[in-house]
């Protein structure tokens, strides 16, 4: 790996860590309402639903099925592998049946 590379992913690393604990940090310093709370704590998985709701349902049936599949798992039992096994492996399940 060339130094070009190494110092990319370096600087890449640091900014990413910098803007995880600036966050909280941040937030610590600006006293808010109740209301600005509430939109804060909410803010991550908004932003998730965002960026993932187009993507479900801009693929096929199998896709946004399977989508579902996780969604249902994630919430019953709060466990993320056996979740993405069970995403998986609808998708693959259904990609075969359809």
């Amino acid at each position: 790996m060339g130094t070009d590379s190494l110092i990319a992913i370096l600087g890449m690393a640091a900014v990413t860590y910098l803007t995880r604990i600036a966050g909280p940090w941040l937030v610590r310093l600006v006293q808010g309402n109740q209301r600005v709370e509430a939109c804060l704590s909410r803010l991550p998985g908004s932003i998730l639903a965002a960026l993932l709701a187009p993507l479900v349902f801009a693929v096929g049936t199998a896709e946004a099925v399977a989508s579902g599949v996780t969604l249902v798992f994630a919430l019953r039992f709060r466990n993320m592998p056996l979740s993405l096994v069970a995403g998986v492996g609808s998708l693959i399940l259904l990609r075969h049946l359809l």
